[in-house]
């Protein structure tokens, strides 16, 4: 798969800075500017960062030839009988990367235990909602026994994918509980907020009661392909990761919850994660006052809200709390 291309990335230095109390050693040592000038482009969400994009191949009976003529289609009959007869289904990678290493218990600690007094303090912690309702009706995006799912779709080079799995796995930590789940970076690029640390969906496992999460990580942080969308999940993103629920088509990180809210871009800056380590990052996640840690959490608790839309508010310990239940009520239906 070739390496996704890149837009400007004004979005994200411009939206946040270096978190009060980072060393010196782990703040940007400069960050882009724009021109004298310009000015920051419009955007309907532009509290979201993202800037990078990944193709996802259609299905075959989306592409222009499938129904050019009598030929085309004995063609691919053709093509289908030997795909069955001779080669099995392509299925997306579930082993891990063995250049990543398991998440430290204490990092995983610190992430799926945030206080509850802590989330109750920071709310929001100044991330407006991210979550777009779906029009329609679209049919319910469930997974194998039933249970809604949560879509992801991001790559280990993203550095805005990156930002956004700290507050999805706290999140999701809220509702079942995580396996295997490994450490990564973003790339070293270094005009692309380099070596974002950060966790990766891929190989990891998740067990619960009332979701189901399906994570597509494409690429590594070198670009190499990692997993690749079945049918059905890029019929997802080429139907709503685009306008009128994304502003730009194609881009990572996307969340589809359920077909009824889609999350499209990062709630957090990944430029104030730059130069922090897992543990620096973890250790910030029980001071209510850290520019780290507010929309980390805040993020996570807006997401909290829209899983608890589709669990219809279970589990109720999680659900029922502050500040979960006042955010849920400000979300559309």
């Amino acid at each position: 798969m070739a390496r996704p291309s890149k837009r400007r990335r004004a979005d994200a230095t411009a939206g946040g800075s270096a978190p009060s109390g980072t060393p010196s050693s782990a703040r940007p040592a400069s960050s882009p500017s724009r021109p004298p000038g310009s000015t920051r482009p419009a955007s309907s969400t532009p509290s979201r960062y993202r800037t990078q994009r990944v193709e996802v191949p259609r299905p075959w009976w989306q592409a222009p030839w499938a129904w050019g003529g009598a030929v085309t289609v004995v063609v691919v009959a053709v093509l289908v009988v030997f795909i069955v007869l001779g080669t099995r289904p392509a299925a997306k990678s579930t082993s891990s990367s063995s250049s990543n290493a398991l998440a430290p218990t204490s990092v995983l600690a610190a992430v799926t235990g945030v206080s509850p007094s802590v989330s109750s303090t920071i709310a929001a912690g100044g991330v407006a909602d991210p979550l777009e309702s779906i029009s329609g009706s679209p049919a319910a995006l469930t997974g194998p026994d039933g249970k809604p799912e949560l879509f992801y779709l991001g790559a280990e080079y993203c550095p805005y994918c990156a930002a956004e799995r700290w507050s999805l796995v706290l999140a999701l930590s809220r509702f079942g509980t995580f396996g295997n789940l490994h450490t990564t970076t973003s790339d070293s690029n270094p005009n692309d907020i380099p070596n974002t640390h950060t966790f990766t969906f891929y190989g990891s496992t998740y067990s619960s009661s009332y979701l189901d999460f399906a994570p597509v990580e494409t690429q590594d942080r070198n670009g190499k392909t990692l997993q690749t969308p079945t049918a059905a999940e890029g019929t997802l993103v080429s139907t709503y990761d685009t306008s009128p629920y994304s502003t730009s088509t194609g881009g990572i990180p996307f969340q589809d919850l359920g077909n009824r809210y889609i999350v499209s871009g990062s709630g957090v800056n990944p430029v104030l994660l730059q130069g922090m380590t897992w543990q620096q990052i973890a250790a910030t996640l029980t001071d209510t006052t850290s520019q780290v840690a507010q929309p980390i959490i805040g993020n996570a608790n807006w997401l909290t809200a829209g899983l608890c839309k589709l669990t219809g508010d279970q589990p109720g310990s999680v659900c029922s709390a502050a500040p979960i239940a006042s955010l849920e009520g400000q979300l559309s239906s």
